[in-house]
C-alpha cells in the first residue's frame, strides 16, 4: 500500500474516532431529551455514512486498486448497516418509541 494513501487512512480513523466519542458524550449528556428521537437519530446516521461510505470507496477505487481486506470492510460495513435498519424497523413496528 502506498504512503499516501495509508496516511489518508489513518487520518480518516482518527477523524472518525474523534467524532464517534463526541457523538457518544453528547448522547450521554443529552440522553433523556433526545431518547423520543432515537430511532430517527440512528436512521439519519445510518444514512449520513452509507453516503459517506459509498463516496469514499468510490474514490479510492479511482485511485486503484484496493487491497482485499478493504473490500471485505466494505460488505460487512452494509451487512451491519441493512441489520440496523432491518432492527431498527421492526423495533418501530413493536412500538418501541
Amino acid at each position: 500500500m502506498n504512503d499516501p494513501l495509508r496516511a489518508r487512512k489513518r487520518a480518516d480513523l482518527l477523524s472518525l474516532s474523534g467524532a464517534a466519542i463526541i457523538g457518544a458524550a453528547a448522547g450521554a449528556w443529552l440522553a433523556a431529551v433526545l431518547r423520543p428521537f432515537a430511532l430517527e437519530i440512528l436512521g439519519l446516521g445510518l444514512v449520513v455514512h452509507a453516503v459517506g461510505m459509498t463516496a469514499r470507496h468510490r474514490l479510492d477505487r479511482q485511485a486503484g486498486p484496493l487491497p482485499g481486506i478493504w473490500q471485505w470492510i466494505y460488505i460487512v460495513c452494509w451487512i451491519a448497516i441493512a441489520s440496523l435498519l432491518v432492527l431498527g424497523v421492526w423495533r418501530w413496528f413493536e412500538g418501541a418509541r
